[in-house]
């Protein structure tokens, strides 16, 4: 008789089965050191990185200074709590969390599917890698766009001679009048056009136009190659995943050492950068509790939702934390089994069901102990880690686009949309040296943290989710399939989702906006601010109604959860009431 038809089934008064097979009892092995299980919390952070803190909050404070901070760091703290709540589970059962939400009902397999796999199929990080790769070896062509904003002003007043360079009255075809500016406009310049009349609409007009040119800039940045670059990361990805051996151990071997790379850069730069006035800034907009960017910043409700989402690692890929630590053999997770290359590894079997422990003095003693090790691991390994690099990196821009008065520096007014910012704190760093060579140097070194960032984020994006992907396909849908392992399963989904990120990325040559990181990674991140919404709430009844009150959250816990879900509900419902709503009836 085989050994899972000997094993005591776990009683449904205990944890329900419900349409999943019943969990079978073992004991909870010891939990070792905690400094042994560093890893899965490492590759979170590496998560994290790429998006929030080198993307999402230096944006939002090249455009609006330390004003919406507090929510980055209360972003921090609530998926720190988010986390561990997803390891309770894995620790308990062995099983990953969706498991568990699908014993709560099945049709949260196909929801959870979906909502792993939508937000995060746009390959923004391979495409933010790309640009920066293209502008360290090619650099950038810069190309004037034109700015109209409609005028209701008649007469309209002359323009100067040394104005018609970039401005000019245009009628329109509907016989109406707009302003037409090309490029960025100076400081003196707004000056100068607002003394040409008194109108109040002619000034009206001029805001507009200051409005929409703080936004854009006024300038394109052109760069080669982009797609290009990002399909051959793609494929380096997936080849690199395709011939590991046991694919988490090479994944937590790379995070683990481009982390590295990526604190140490970020640590040098701060140190030569970071000035006295930036972190008396950091430290006021930390308390300015409640205040949001005004519409000056020209960020948008679905922008600060993604950074919400991503002040840590965001959507389903927190999710896949338990995914980690289960191949990492956290508690129950020793007894499952790992995803192994068809190609390199040899084929582990790996359970498509958890286990439980029966509440001994000794297995509880052993739960507490694993409960211990698991937070510490997480608070060290992702949460220090995460604020260290928030902090550095937002100080860093801040220190580079702003003086001492908290204005905006003349030179670093008009670097507009997508990524273009951080090719301006680039050529800022290179400016500050007076030696050429060191200049270089350290702009050299900003671009290679930056794609290290990039990269750990896309590698870690498409293993999470193919990992989440393949869990939730093998347990609900082909548990009795031999054909289809779950090895099999990963890398068939894997080339499958790089062919799609390869294929919008083709799309990109005729779609200029799939050749825009930042509208991939605001797609991106806006949605998984709601899925992170979602899944606090499961959660909450997950980990308190299924699991026995000796292994649920405690009271602390439990408020940090309800938390949670207030923080990323509310700024979800902000995000459908002034972006998707709008967007969806045609208001926008």
């Amino acid at each position: 008789m085989a050994q899972a038809d000997m094993e005591e089934l776990v009683p449904d008064d205990v944890i329900p089965h419900k349409t999943l097979p019943p969990l079978r009892y073992r004991d909870l092995p010891e939990a070792p050191p905690w400094t042994q299980l560093v890893g899965p919390s490492v590759i979170l952070a590496g998560l994290a990185l790429g998006s929030g803190e080198f993307v999402f909050w230096p944006y939002i404070t090249y455009r609006s200074g330390f004003v919406f901070f507090w929510a980055c760091l209360l972003g921090v703290i609530t998926q720190y709590f988010i986390n561990l709540e997803i390891e309770r589970w894995t620790l308990a059962t062995g099983e990953s969390a969706i498991t568990g939400f699908c014993r709560l009902s099945r049709w949260w397999a196909p929801v959870m599917l979906l909502l792993n796999i939508l937000p995060w199929i746009w390959p923004g990080w391979a495409t933010g890698a790309g640009k920066l790769l293209s502008w360290l070896v090619f650099g950038a062509q810069t190309k004037a766009l034109v700015t109209a904003v409609p005028l209701l002003v008649s007469p309209t007043p002359e323009l100067p001679a040394d104005l018609r360079e970039h401005a000019a009255v245009v009628e329109t075809s509907g016989g109406a009048a707009e302003l037409r500016w090309t490029g960025s406009l100076a400081a003196p310049q707004q000056q100068q056009l607002r003394g040409l009349s008194a109108d109040p609409a002619w000034n009206e007009a001029i805001d507009q136009l200051t409005l929409r040119l703080r936004k854009t800039g006024g300038m394109e940045l052109q760069t080669k190659y982009v797609n290009w670059i990002a399909i051959g990361t793609l494929v380096l990805i997936g080849l690199v995943l395709t011939s590991s051996p046991v694919v988490y151990n090479t994944v937590e071997r790379l995070q683990s050492w481009l982390v590295l790379l990526i604190v140490v850069c970020a640590c040098v730069l701060g140190v030569l950068f970071i000035q006295p006035y930036a972190i008396t800034a950091l430290l006021r907009g930390s308390l300015s509790l409640g205040e949001l960017p005004g519409p000056e910043s020209g960020l948008e409700q679905m922008a600060l939702l993604g950074a919400l989402a991503f002040a840590g690692a965001g959507g389903t890929m927190n999710l896949g934390q338990s995914n980690f630590i289960k191949d990492k053999g956290y508690g129950m997770g020793k007894y499952i089994g790992r995803i192994t290359s068809p190609i390199t590894g040899n084929e582990e079997a790996i359970a498509d069901v958890g286990y439980h422990f029966k509440h001994t003095p000794e297995n509880m003693r052993r739960w507490r102990d694993w409960w211990r090790a698991a937070n510490m691991e997480h608070f060290f390994s992702f949460f220090l880690t995460c604020v260290a690099c928030l902090v550095l990196l937002a100080l860093l821009a801040y220190s580079l686009f702003y003086d001492a008065n908290g204005q905006i520096r003349p030179e670093a007014a008009n670097f507009g949309e997508d990524l273009n910012f951080i090719w301006g704190e680039a050529n800022l760093i290179e400016a500050g040296f007076s030696n050429p060579l060191l200049g270089k140097l350290f702009r050299t070194m900003f671009f290679v943290m930056g794609m290290a960032l990039l990269l750990t984020t896309e590698l870690g994006v498409l293993d999470a989710t193919v990992r989440i992907s393949t869990d939730i396909l093998k347990v609900n849908f082909l548990r009795n399939n031999d054909a289809w392992s779950q090895s099999r399963l990963y890398f068939v989904l894997l080339w499958t989702e790089i062919a799609i990120g390869t294929a919008i990325l083709l799309a990109g040559e005729y779609y200029p906006q799939f050749r825009q990181p930042m509208f991939l990674l605001k797609t991106s991140a806006a949605m998984n601010g709601g899925v992170m919404f979602i899944y606090t709430v499961i959660l909450l009844y997950l980990n308190n109604k299924i699991l026995s009150r000796s292994l649920s959250m405690t009271p602390l816990r439990f408020l940090a959860m309800v938390w949670g879900c207030g923080f990323f509900g509310y700024f979800t419902l902000l995000a459908l009431k002034y972006e998707v709503f709008p967007w969806l009836t045609g208001g926008r």
